[in-house]
């Protein structure tokens, strides 16, 4: 019999999908996943916003000021005034200018990429055996299982492969970056092309990647990362890098996700209800992902297919 190992959920979330987070947190609470501890971190000018979850079974409310170091969190705060001041147009465009000449300084610290530094703290800093990244546009099924996190043949990390030469945009940026992060000596191929959620990590290798990056570039883990170019790093290709080039291959078990299925297309409200009601249905489907890239661009209300999922699932308790 296999000893299951201490498994948590981390959830870094914000005020723009709080309607999401509410579909998610409710399918995890009626899934089998429910008994193990959740932690959810906000960013904290959008915590007020999220106390109808505090105090819920398992669930641990945290705000980006408990969990990032303080220098990085007046940033953010001064990133995100930026942003909402000027907009998205603008912050593209001095995102583009960082990249190029260093400067300015505030597109690093924006949410995306301070979400993910809050991802990597509490993975590395809990205490557990693994911690399962689960964002806010997941939704859980009743085939959920703890043991989709892991397995007799090592450490679990999720993987979609695809032909080097076949990759193309923000992917290829995210695996060349972090490949030079970990100083990889080959260029495997093919690659792990897998950026989605739920994300593995194995507190303990996730760990000594960071000391990794900590010994090599003479800074801070965090800080490391925040040197590198806005959106042209992931922390999950990071770990995965790691895993590939650091990490005996016999050590990971590279698991293939056929048990989640993806819905990209949410115009139709309606249709979005029925096909994600017929993939909880489907014991096959542990995990649903409905897309949220768009979240604040969207020009039809998600709210038009979130209520009705919510009902759902309180309809299915």
């Amino acid at each position: 019999m296999r000893v299951e190992p201490h498994i948590v959920f981390v959830t870094p979330t914000w005020a723009g999908d709080l309607d999401h987070f509410r579909v998610m947190r409710r399918s995890l609470e009626q899934s089998n996943l429910a008994r193990h501890d959740h932690y959810v971190v906000v960013q904290d000018e959008d915590i007020s916003l999220f106390e109808e979850f505090r105090g819920r079974p398992g669930l641990t409310l945290l705000s980006t000021k408990d969990v990032l170091p303080a220098v990085v969190e007046r940033r953010r705060v001064r990133a995100r005034a930026i942003s909402d001041r000027f907009g998205r147009d603008f912050t593209r465009i001095c995102g583009s200018l960082k990249r190029i000449i260093s400067w300015p300084l505030w597109p690093s610290y924006t949410g995306w990429h301070t979400q993910q530094l809050c991802k990597l703290k509490l993975a590395s800093e809990l205490d557990c055996d693994i911690a399962v990244v689960l964002d806010s546009d997941l939704i859980i099924t009743s085939a959920a299982s703890a043991e989709d996190f892991f397995g007799p043949a090592g450490v679990v990390c999720f993987a979609n492969w695809s032909r080097r030469n076949e990759l193309g945009g923000k992917v290829r940026n995210w695996v060349v970056e972090t490949e030079q992060l970990v100083e990889a000596e080959y260029k495997a191929d093919p690659v792990n092309v897998y950026f989605d959620t739920p994300f593995v990590f194995d507190r303990r290798l996730l760990s000594s990647a960071l000391a990794f990056l900590e010994s090599n570039t003479g800074k801070n883990w965090w800080a490391a990362l925040l040197d590198l170019p806005p959106r042209r790093w992931s922390e999950f290709g990071f770990y995965k890098a790691f895993l590939t080039y650091r990490v005996a291959e016999v050590a990971v078990d590279w698991r293939e996700p056929s048990f989640f299925r993806y819905v990209y297309d949410t115009s139709a409200p309606q249709k979005v209800v029925d096909t994600v009601g017929e993939m909880m249905a489907d014991p096959r489907v542990h995990y649903v992902t409905i897309h949220s890239q768009a979240s604040g661009r969207e020009t039809w209300d998600p709210q038009a297919y979130l209520e009705p999922l919510l009902l759902l699932l309180h309809h299915d308790d």
